[in-house]
């Protein structure tokens, strides 16, 4: 039967593919992650959006302009997912996984599962094509 998104289920999905998540205390947004990638779902009233965040930093220019090249191709090619190179106040920039799923306010668990899932599987896919194309900055990334 149809219901709402929200944390709530979001967190009994992840619990139900043995993830571990956690609801931050000052957003309200569950977390969770894989190796090099932290995941933040965040529910609004026509639908959820999960945002992710690649965890290696370019904090030279160089690699800023070749990340952001990577991110263009990647786009291209990519169905319902953007890729976002996002420079922080710091100057260095990150790279943020994007996609936002409108639901007209109610799934049944086998199509929240199937959304969710195929981010999952997006997110991968391009974690693996940013690791391939700059692997100086994946190389950052294990490093931290």
């Amino acid at each position: 039967m149809p219901t709402p998104v929200t944390q709530e289920r979001i967190e009994a999905l992840l619990d139900s593919l043995d993830l571990t998540h956690f609801r931050g205390e000052s957003d309200g947004l569950t977390r969770t992650g894989f190796p090099g990638l932290v995941c933040f779902f965040q529910v609004e009233e026509a639908g959820f959006k999960i945002t992710t965040r690649w965890l290696p930093v370019a904090s030279a220019e160089d690699e800023t302009a070749e990340l952001r090249g990577v991110v263009n191709d990647l786009n291209r090619s990519l169905p319902l997912v953007r890729v976002h190179p996002v420079r922080r106040e710091d100057g260095t920039t990150v790279v943020l996984i994007e996609a936002p799923f409108f639901t007209s306010g109610s799934l049944d668990d086998a199509q929240l599962t199937r959304m969710v899932e195929f981010y999952f599987s997006a997110i991968h896919h391009v974690k693996g094509q940013l690791e391939k194309r700059v692997p100086q900055l994946a190389a950052k990334g294990d490093a931290q």
